[in-house]
């Protein structure tokens, strides 16, 4: 009952609050408990059961939230969906984990006519129906649910081949939450502008401030305008973003004359914070920053790095830290045998604690493979150095063996993306007949720039191991919303 038991608290603590905000309204934290409780009457008088999966297709909007805490207040499952997934993807999630309703915004839900016999129910937001939920429904007792009933199927964002459903119960968000706010201690007069998409495991993050009484903002579709709008109209104190999202704020004319002088906090994730990016922010912004370090199988985040953590941009030789374990969650870095390795020496990082999901629905034979005696696997290459601080090195999937020597994508990409000329970069595996595997590179860059150029620029400073074979010229580095580089649909160009 963690989501309901969060409503209930900051309703009555914060009554007039406001909780939640996007570009059309904004609602208290009365009001948003008050709807919730009509919406799960609504659904439960259309037949939405305890144990039902109900599928929410739309971009960051009030109601979608209000959906989430209205399914977990009856014991149904929520199952957000990316709602830039073509209509067949979308068709086959909502098929394999059964969903009997989907709700979502009417443009959305147009445009995918077509669904699996299971849907029984389909509501836009934007219509009355929506609206008129529960708002006539007879006063009925709703269950109290334990927190280890499963609560959610969040999909993984997918970069090496068909997305995954993660499912996790109340105890998870709890776990999580408690723990974060226990490094964190935001106030209760945080205002998060959220940048990120409610359809995957980041959204825990937002879960995790409102609990703490937190005003968020909400994005339909992330742009440095819209960003930048927010942060200054709402005199926000955090935003919730991506690197990539970071750089483009930075690059937007509007950003040198927007009052961002509010902001106390950018916390950032999912990919690693390039290190002309933190200078500059740090430069322009003024505030703190804090590393969020995550995996939906194991909860969302479970590591940060805090303001007080973070280096000065001129001390970083690297990359920045990811920080420490949160209360509650453990990790640790483990050899190819499964055990533990010693401080700084890299390994993979498995965590343990009650975040991790209840298991990938429907998929017992996924389920076994990524946990290991009890601990989640992330796939994640790193170590812990002496202070207890997580570093990660790369993907374990994209770890490039040649000729039985490791080398990492990400550190011949953090080279490139040295180099002034580069704008991104990203580095896959290309077979090869004596060595095996030679690294190959992606490289958007500037105008008049050659590989000539940047190939001397990598033989100043990397072993020659460990310089790609070749560098292809692109438009753009694909990346998923939540910045991730899609090294598949690299790999499919070779």
């Amino acid at each position: 009952m963690w989501l309901t038991q969060l409503l209930e608290r900051n309703r009555q603590c914060f009554p007039g609050r406001l909780a939640l905000v996007d570009e059309r309204r904004g609602v208290t934290w009365a009001e948003l408990a008050e709807r919730t409780t009509e919406l799960a009457l609504g659904l439960a008088e259309l037949g939405i059961r305890r144990g039902d999966r109900v599928a929410v297709l739309s971009q960051d909007r009030i109601e979608v939230l209000e959906s989430y805490f209205a399914l977990a207040r009856l014991g149904a499952l929520f199952v957000p969906l990316n709602h830039s997934l073509a209509v067949p993807e979308v068709a086959g999630i909502v098929e394999r984990v059964g969903a009997v309703a989907v709700l979502g915004e009417s443009e959305l839900l147009d445009r995918h006519t077509v669904l699996p016999g299971c849907v029984r129910i389909r509501m836009a937001f934007d219509k009355p129906a929506f609206a008129a939920l529960g708002t006539v429904a007879a006063p009925t007792e709703l269950p109290l649910l334990p927190d280890s009933d499963p609560v959610a199927i969040l999909h993984t964002s997918a970069t090496t081949g068909r997305a995954k459903g993660v499912t996790v119960d109340e105890g998870s968000f709890r776990a999580i939450g408690l723990g974060w706010l226990a490094v964190a201690r935001p106030d209760d007069h945080v205002i998060m502008v959220n940048c990120c998409p409610l359809y995957h495991g980041s959204m825990v993050v937002s879960l995790t401030y409102l609990a703490a009484g937190a005003t968020v903002v909400l994005l339909p579709g992330f742009t440095p305008q819209k960003a930048l709008v927010a942060v200054e109209r709402h005199r926000a104190t955090h935003v919730w973003l991506v690197p990539q999202m970071l750089r483009f704020m930075l690059q937007a004319k509007a950003s040198r004359s927007t009052d961002l002088s509010s902001l106390r906090e950018v916390l950032y994730g999912a990919a690693p914070m390039p290190l002309d990016v933190y200078a500059d922010a740090v430069a322009r912004l003024g505030c703190g920053f804090r590393q969020v370090y995550g995996m939906t199988e194991v909860g969302g985040p479970f590591v940060t790095l805090g303001p007080e953590e973070h280096p000065a941009p001129g001390d970083v030789t690297a990359r920045i830290p990811c920080g420490r374990v949160i209360p509650g969650m453990s990790a640790r870095a483990v050899g190819k045998e499964g055990r533990e390795v010693p401080r700084g020496e890299i390994g993979e990082i498995v965590v343990l604690g009650p975040g991790l999901m209840q298991g990938y629905w429907d998929d017992s034979a996924a389920t076994e493979e990524v946990f290991l005696d009890g601990w989640a696997r992330t796939g994640d290459l790193g170590f812990i150095d002496e202070d207890g601080r997580i570093h990660l090195v790369d993907r374990s999937k994209d770890l490039i063996i040649r000729a039985g020597q490791n080398v990492y994508p990400s550190e011949i990409e953090r080279v490139l993306m040295s180099h002034p000329a580069v704008r991104d970069a990203a580095v896959v595996g290309l077979a090869d007949e004596d060595y095996g595997e030679v690294p190959l590179a992606y490289v958007v860059a500037e105008d008049g720039i050659g590989d000539r150029e940047l190939l001397a620029h990598l033989g100043e400073n990397l072993a020659p191991y460990k310089r790609p074979r070749r560098i292809e010229f692109i438009e753009q580095v694909p990346r998923n919303p939540a910045g991730k580089i899609i090294k598949k649909l690299l790999r499919d160009r070779i």
